[in-house]
């Protein structure tokens, strides 16, 4: 893989670990203490998801040759 391939996997996993955090915090932020529908099974996923994506991106910066 290229360097600037690498980059844009990076990006990619970079944009999509951003957007579910965002999306945690509005739902955190917006919701009534009362209101918090998430289930626990849905929030794990979410939060795996999330895992996932960060592993990715310190796999690749290993592949790159930069600090994980």
């Amino acid at each position: 893989m290229t360097p600037l391939q690498i980059k844009d996997r990076i990006d990619d996993h970079t944009r999509q670990a951003w957007a579910l955090s965002e999306f945690l915090l509005a739902y955190y932020n917006d919701a009534e203490e009362d209101r918090c529908t998430m289930s626990n099974e849905v929030m794990s996923g979410l939060m795996e998801n999330m895992a996932d994506h960060l592993r990715a991106i310190r796999e690749l910066n290993s592949e790159q040759g930069g600090d994980s």
